[in-house]
């Protein structure tokens, strides 16, 4: 209660009525609404800008060669932007979008995607904090479109990471390996500590379930919900396994400065993988156990299957 809230539309997406994606004409000449935008954001204390996808471009048979923000969006971005910084972008899209710009200037970012007839006051919710938001990305994010495929679950390389005394090594020239946002990512209007993972020994018998216990602390003022992530990688599979593998997460909310240990059990549910015959095993060996907010933002501790 008690905002103004006033609207101006800067530019539509596409021009015209269409039934199918095919007859998408996106706007790229109509900046007749640019005067107003800019002006009303003068004046906003806080502009909220609703950017993204056209609905019919998402779905079967509708991919993308670019994944950036189409028509004069990015233009308009840019242009409110100049006249007041203090934006939040709601993305409404079907799909990873490349923001390069926006993840690097825009102080707030909510991924609102496609949603149902309810979204409107879901979304509102989240922008007037009277819902405290505790998603995570189901996927990657991308820097560029040359990224891609880009997942959190890729195989290595074979090649090192870095440039330290390393002439070949897997990287970009012209951009970080990294995604802009990785998968499992998702911000809070709080914030929350991770302590040490600890596991509840070193060596494990196989057929012997795997305990890990990780305690998290709410910092922030604001009570909230987190989702605590667990990954695991076999470093000495007889086939290759991925870097890293999703085995385990738990939602739980914290008041303020409450900490709150979470627990991990792994069995052979978890520990194992299917071969090339379709025969699911577990072997012995080395295996690196991963806890944090999301697939990037972790910490490992190692424990030995025999």
């Amino acid at each position: 209660t008690g905002n103004q809230l006033t609207y101006a539309e800067g530019a539509p997406l596409t021009l015209g009525k269409t039934t199918f994606v095919d007859e998408l004409v996106f706007n790229t000449t109509d900046r007749s609404g640019f005067k107003k935008a800019v002006q009303v954001a003068q004046n906003a204390d806080v502009v909220v800008m609703v950017l993204g996808e056209h609905g019919l471009q998402s779905g079967e048979a509708r991919s993308r060669t670019k994944l950036d923000l189409q028509g004069l969006q990015q233009e308009l971005l840019e242009a409110i932007y100049a006249v007041n910084t203090a934006i939040v972008l709601v993305l409404q899209n079907g799909r990873p979008l490349t923001l390069p710009w926006a993840a690097e200037n825009i102080p707030a970012i909510v991924e609102a995607w496609h949603l149902g007839t309810e979204s409107g006051n879901a979304i509102a919710q989240i922008l007037y904090g009277d819902y405290n938001p505790s998603g995570k990305l189901p996927m990657s994010f991308p820097r560029q479109v040359g990224q891609c495929p880009i997942y959190y679950n890729h195989f290595a390389t074979g090649r090192p990471t870095n440039a330290e005394n390393n002439v070949f090594w897997a990287h970009y020239s012209d951009s970080e390996n990294s995604p802009q946002w990785p998968f499992g990512f998702g911000l809070s209007y709080t914030t929350f500590d991770y302590g040490k993972p600890v596991l509840s020994k070193a060596r494990y018998e196989m057929g012997e379930p795997v305990e890990v216990q990780v305690s998290i602390t709410n910092t922030g003022k604001y009570a909230g919900s987190e989702v605590v992530q667990l990954y695991i990688r076999d470093h000495h599979a007889r086939i290759a396994r991925p870097v890293k593998e999703l085995k385990g997460f738990q939602k739980i909310t914290l008041a303020p400065g409450e900490t709150q240990t979470v627990k991990f059990s792994l069995t052979d549910a978890e520990l194992g993988f299917y071969d090339a015959t379709g025969t699911y095993g577990v072997e012995p060996g080395t295996f690196s156990l991963f806890i944090g907010t999301n697939a990037a933002t972790v910490q490992e501790v190692r424990f030995e299957l025999q």
